[in-house]
């Protein structure tokens, strides 16, 4: 299924990623077969939905919120990003944020440090979906990536 999700990018069968969807589109995850919603926006996000979890849950899908400032990066927020990305691996998951933006780059992270894939490899999927700041290719070394 195509998805009109903003930013939305299909990494595998049971990985996607994009911008805030609306509650229609959430109505399109569930029937493309997803089973997991993981949100890493704060509520201050401009585009957030309040009540997303309540939302999607109605819907019979599982939710998961972890609010991310990625004005304030932290190692904890990698690890737990990694945490719960291994603990719903088994499900088909559609990861976001307001843009895809911190989305994508956490994902990128976890693929090379859990995934074993390829860094300069997930850094070009990585750059299709969006061109990172200088702030997270210094968060990404800070994990011991190369960033070449």
């Amino acid at each position: 299924m195509s998805h009109s999700i903003g930013n939305f990018f299909k990494y595998r069968e049971n990985l996607a990623a994009g911008a805030q969807p609306t509650i229609d589109q959430f109505v399109d995850l569930k029937n493309d077969g997803y089973d997991v919603v993981f949100n890493i926006s704060p509520y201050s996000t401009r585009n957030a939905i309040h009540n997303e979890g309540e939302i999607v849950e109605k819907l019979g899908l599982n939710y998961v919120h972890f609010p991310i400032d990625c004005s304030n990066l932290k190692p904890m927020h990698y690890k737990t990003f990694e945490g719960i990305m291994n603990g719903i691996s088994e499900k088909k998951v559609f990861v976001h944020c307001g843009g895809n933006i911190k989305s994508s780059n956490l994902i990128h992270m976890y693929d090379v440090l859990v995934n074993k894939k390829d860094e300069a490899e997930s850094l070009q999927t990585l750059k299709k979906i969006q061109n990172p700041e200088e702030k997270w290719f210094e968060y990404f070394r800070s994990f011991g990536m190369n960033v070449s």
